[in-house]
């Protein structure tokens, strides 16, 4: 059972952290706080509410951007180019990149065959894009358009509901963060299990997962407003358990054991570091388009030196390098 005193007298406790200051150099990769869509670099692009970040090689990531109903990318040196989907084209769609439609589509993450399986929230489905030529072929991994619910079971006839994340483990399953339903659910071979659930861990709202650096996950929970260190069949543990979150929404930690939670409604980035210590990464607690300000950050990502983040609010991605 997943370690949470919340409603035991810890929700009350408000622990003032340390938040003297925030990260320096919080930079702006892309993106100027205008909401639209359109490729370019730097503040040329556009987003409308970029929700989900995953690796994407070096110096460059791949984004879900929600309410533009795509799959995009963004590189450190600000270029920003579509991979799949447009506004024009919300629904669900299987076929070539170029006519694929997605609809509110959430967590990304990178297969090592560089196939992208994306969580459909709005469509309750899990989609992958395989490399086909110069671009992609969409098609659906598993769940049922358009149709909610919960059951396990061959791909094409499993339930999800709201998938919100998803992680493409080595051995080629992926695990899927089901909101909805509460659960943490594998697809394998072509059939769908569940691996987790609140009711056997205590967790409530889990809304974010990430592959912690020295083995299990992370998960951002926010329904509890805090951050799980987890793995499966496994007891799950608190991070900084007496730090209250708002609404903890992206996680993810870096090498020397730091794990980064992405406030989205405290409008800042907390991080944990190995100790259990929270302190505060970046943003300023308040929401702005300041460089250094965020506005409801929803994810986190450690790659190659830098946390990228993608701050929904402010239709912008940003960084701050991790080795200054």
């Amino acid at each position: 059972m997943v370690q949470v005193r919340l409603f035991r007298g810890a929700l009350l406790a408000l622990v003032l952290f340390s938040a003297a200051a925030g990260a320096a150099g919080t930079r702006v990769v892309a993106g100027n706080g205008e909401m639209g869509f359109a490729d370019g670099v730097g503040d040329a692009a556009r987003f409308n509410k970029p929700i989900r970040l995953a690796p994407y090689g070096p110096g460059r990531i791949v984004i879900a951007d929600i309410n533009n109903h795509a799959i995009r990318t963004v590189s450190l040196d600000g270029e920003v180019v579509t991979l799949a989907g447009t506004p024009d084209r919300q629904g669900h769609k299987d076929g070539p990149a170029s006519e694929a439609g997605f609809d509110n589509p959430h967590g990304v993450s990178v297969a090592g065959d560089g196939s992208i399986v994306v969580a459909g929230a709005a469509s309750h489905s899990i989609r992958v894009m395989t490399p086909a030529g110069d671009g992609f072929d969409v098609a659906t991994l598993a769940g049922v358009p358009g149709q909610s619910g919960y059951r396990d079971g061959p791909a094409a006839q499993a339930l999800f509901n709201s998938p919100h994340g998803v992680i493409c483990e080595p051995d080629g399953s992926v695990l899927v963060v089901d909101i909805g339903n509460a659960a943490i659910r594998r697809i394998e071979a072509g059939m769908v299990t569940t691996i987790g659930k609140a009711a056997d861990t205590e967790m409530v709202m889990p809304i974010d997962m990430m592959p912690a650096v020295d083995g299990g996950f992370l998960i951002a929970d926010a329904g509890i407003q805090k951050g799980i260190r987890w793995a499966a069949g496994e007891e799950g543990t608190l991070l900084a358990p007496d730090t209250v979150m708002a609404m903890p929404h992206g996680i993810d930690d870096d090498e020397a054991g730091n794990v980064y939670i992405a406030e989205i409604r405290g409008h800042k980035i907390t991080r944990v570091d190995a100790s259990g210590k929270a302190s505060l990464f970046a943003g300023t607690g308040e929401a702005g388009l300041a460089p250094e300000q965020l506005n409801k950050p929803a994810a986190v990502l450690v790659h190659d030196g830098y946390l990228w983040i993608a701050d929904l609010g402010n239709h912008r991605i940003s960084v701050v390098s991790l080795e200054d």
